[in-house]
């Protein structure tokens, strides 16, 4: 079982670098969701896991404002590593 498959709803986890799979020479990804991740990179803040879908895979919803105020909201699938769980104080 992959670590992503452990993730349940609620569960908070911090992106710590790019998933490893988006650096292989035939994997394709979107201009647009590389911008994402870079982004929650530099920002650390931890992201809650807002739902898992019928496949069994977490989603995360993000948002971030743009220099002329609008909020741009995403949602990625997170099946995939570079993320550690945060644990819950005590």
């Amino acid at each position: 079982m992959e670590n992503w498959q452990k993730l349940r709803t609620g569960d908070r986890i911090r992106i710590i670098r790019m998933p490893s799979e988006f650096d292989r020479p035939d994997y394709y990804l979107p201009r647009e969701t590389r911008r994402i991740y870079q982004r929650l990179l530099e920002r650390r803040r931890p992201l809650r896991v807002q739902q898992i879908d019928d496949d069994g895979i977490p989603w995360i919803h993000c948002r971030f404002q743009s220099k002329n105020g609008v909020w741009e909201y995403h949602y990625l699938a997170f099946n995939h590593d570079g993320w550690v769980r945060i644990k819950h104080r005590c």
